[in-house]
């Protein structure tokens, strides 16, 4: 990939490179997740400077930078759109942003735009402003990710008889839903009725929406132990930073 570009991105990591630079992995609208060497980006602030600070921890900025044909670009200029300075404010705000940035880094390979998730990905971190709502918004998030990586499975049909669920059933990772008739096929993690349409319902709720629906905390709970047994299937080990998560 060479030549010079124009993008948006969200930046999912920061490493300091020396005393005057940084390496940012940053999911980008139009070429999903790359690696960028910023030099000079942590030099003090000049009129002249392509970089007006260093680059910050989910922060949603303009940039261009200039491809090259390794795994780690240059870039040559970036501007902050949005610094949601929100999700610093609230430690279990940040946890839950910070994991959600976690999982972006590490699903997504380069060159694998997800234009859709990283809208969704925005509205979740603007939205955890609101302080309520937020393990419905991490259920709501999850479901977008599993979604565009290809498992998610379908809340309202067997994968086995393709008939409709209409009573008990459950959750065959990572294939899908199974209705009762068919659960001899194999062990499943056992899914209410009532979880499955929360779930449903959920995949495709405007996320204006998430933070005031009432729905019980049980079945929330539940919904995200299912999201989270078909994340770890599907990452094969555990997201360091789940064990810090907060339920």
């Amino acid at each position: 990939m060479k030549g010079a570009f124009r993008t948006r991105g969200l930046v999912l990591r920061c490493t300091d490179y020396s005393e005057t630079s940084q390496i940012v992995r940053v999911f980008t609208r139009d070429h999903g997740v790359i690696d960028l060497l910023a030099k000079g980006s942590r030099r003090p602030v000049r009129a002249s400077s392509s970089f007006p600070a260093p680059f910050d921890l989910a922060g949603w900025y303009d940039l261009n930078f200039r491809g090259r044909n390794t795994e780690l670009h240059l870039a040559t200029e970036s501007r902050l759109v949005e610094g949601f300075d929100h999700l610093r404010q609230d430690i279990s705000v940040w946890l839950d942003a910070t994991f959600a940035l976690d999982l972006l880094r590490n699903l997504f390979s380069p060159g694998d735009p997800h234009p859709g998730l990283l809208k969704e990905a925005l509205q979740y971190l603007k939205l955890l402003e609101h302080g309520v709502g937020r393990r419905r918004l991490r259920n709501r998030f999850m479901q977008a990710l599993l979604s565009a990586s290809g498992v998610l499975p379908d809340w309202t049909r067997c994968i086995e008889c393709e008939g409709e669920v209409t009573g008990r059933s459950g959750l065959h990772v990572p294939a899908g839903l199974i209705c009762a008739e068919c659960s001899i096929l194999g062990s499943c993690e056992s899914l209410e009725l009532s979880t499955s349409r929360y779930l449903a319902s959920d995949s495709t709720r405007d996320w204006g929406l998430v933070p005031s629906w009432e729905v019980p905390s049980e079945q929330v709970e539940a919904g995200w132990n299912l999201l989270r047994s078909l994340l770890l299937h599907h990452l094969e080990r555990p997201p360091r930073s789940l064990r810090y998560l907060r339920a």
